[in-house]
């Protein structure tokens, strides 16, 4: 017998074992055990008969009835009652339950992927193989065990999780840092309107994260060599006009060779993800033990699973939703770029909102945080950029961040206002509370600064 075959016929066995403690249980004590097995188990984890009687001791459950040998065997039928005889033969109790339900758990899915298997073995195009792929990885990350905590382990878990030092990843800018915290299992949407600089930004924020992360930067859109001209413009200081046009002067040069060290060290990749699926993206992930990634951008992902092309809405949904899915499941931070309506030309100075999102209202139901970037100048390319904090469920949102952007380098810093027009406010704001002092007339505001009329 071969060892694929061999392997076959122990999981075949150990699932039928489960599937005897799991009914087993049911019968022996189902007041202790009915509430839990009902929660974490289906009626396709079960095969032939045992799924008869998994049904037969539901439907009791659910009728609020007792569940014991004699009313299981009164819905599924007397030619039951040799089974049902030989289960409460080969379980003598039903203390471990929970540990039948684990192996029963595992035991179900590892048959689902074996039938893949063979069915792939059957496919005649590569369109089959992959959509089967994908229901794999989706069953290889799905929770085989419920997390239960009580308040008393909790609280246990809250001391010691105070007693470490918060793990944040950094976004490279002060002020960011300090609003959007995030690690890993989040999933954050970096949005953006055309030609605001998104692409740019999030390679200026996977940079910094690959100082202490692995990260991989899956392009959609832009190739490999595009993306490393930018993070050499980027890191390098180096203009990117000359980097496109070839024309590179002799301190560029210098100044390229004297980051290749950071290069050498910098644990990034790029990935020309071109046609891939989230199920793609996760097989990635996975082998190559990313801990951020970078997905630029969310609207070019396909979805996959036979969704129509002209389903924007539904493939853009399902597109978030499998996103979310792998940060959670996978633990990894996972960065989506999105795509921001074009605005009227009549609003075109108003800043963006969630509503900007484009195609799917799911965006902004599955992600941890939404940060929106754009022009203070739509008209002008040059014009510094805001990032306005949309959503944030680990801090406040609405705060917006006014960033300098150098279009040569294609880099991106926090805009610091000058010292002599801050100090001309406050003279203004004196010169303001003088006069009103003068006329009787001045109010004092709760919570405000008394120097400063606003």
């Amino acid at each position: 017998m071969s060892k694929s075959r061999e392997a076959s016929v122990v999981g075949t066995s150990q699932h039928l074992d489960a599937q005897v403690g799991v009914i087993g249980s049911l019968l022996l004590d189902a007041e202790k055990c009915a509430g839990e097995i009902f929660l974490r188990t289906r009626e396709d984890q079960y095969t032939g008969e045992y799924r008869s009687l998994f049904r037969a001791a539901r439907t009791l459950h659910q009728e609020g009835r007792p569940i014991d040998p004699v009313t299981v065997r009164g819905i599924a039928g007397e030619e039951y009652t040799g089974l049902i005889l030989q289960i409460m033969e080969l379980t003598p109790t039903a203390a471990n339950y929970k540990a039948y339900v684990d192996l029963l758990i595992e035991q179900a899915q590892v048959a689902k992927i074996q039938a893949l298997g063979l069915a792939m073995t059957g496919c005649k195009t590569t369109e089959e193989a992959r959509e089967l792929l994908e229901e794999a990885n989706r069953m290889v990350v799905q929770q085989s065990a419920l997390r239960e905590v009580s308040a008393a382990q909790g609280h246990l878990e809250f001391l010691a999780r105070q007693d470490q030092k918060a793990d944040y990843l950094p976004w490279g800018f002060p002020k960011l840092d300090q609003r959007v915290f995030s690690s890993r299992g989040d999933f954050i949407i970096l949005g953006g309107r055309p030609s605001a600089g998104k692409t740019a930004l999030s390679l200026q924020m996977a940079w910094e994260q690959a100082k202490t992360r692995k990260v991989g930067y899956f392009s959609f859109e832009t190739g490999p060599d595009e993306i490393y001209d930018r993070l050499h413009a980027l890191v390098g200081g180096v203009d990117s006009a000359r980097i496109r046009t070839r024309t590179l002067r002799e301190e560029d040069r210098q100044k390229i060779i004297e980051c290749g060290p950071a290069f050498d060290a910098c644990p990034l990749k790029v990935i020309h993800a071109t046609g891939m699926t989230v199920a793609d993206v996760r097989s990635v992930t996975v082998a190559r033990g990313f801990e951020v990634i970078y997905v630029d951008y969310l609207q070019n992902v396909d979805p996959g699973r036979g969704v129509r092309r002209d389903n924007r809405f539904g493939g853009v949904s399902l597109i978030s939703m499998d996103l979310h899915n792998l940060a959670s499941s996978l633990g990894v931070l996972v960065v989506a770029l999105s795509q921001l309506s074009r605005p009227e030309r009549t609003a075109r100075d108003k800043a963006p909102d969630l509503y900007s999102l484009r195609e799917s209202g799911q965006i902004e139901q599955d992600a941890d945080a939404v940060m929106l970037l754009y022009k203070v100048d739509d008209d002008n390319p040059a014009s510094n950029r805001k990032i306005k904090i949309a959503k944030n469920k680990k801090g406040l949102s609405g705060a917006v961040i006014e960033l300098d952007f150098d279009g040569a380098t294609q880099t991106f810093r926090e805009h610091k206002q000058d010292h002599a027009v801050q100090r001309e406010l406050v003279d203004k704001g004196r010169a303001v509370k003088a006069t009103l002092r003068s006329n009787a007339k001045l109010v004092e505001l709760p919570g405000k600064d008394p120097d400063l009329p606003f």
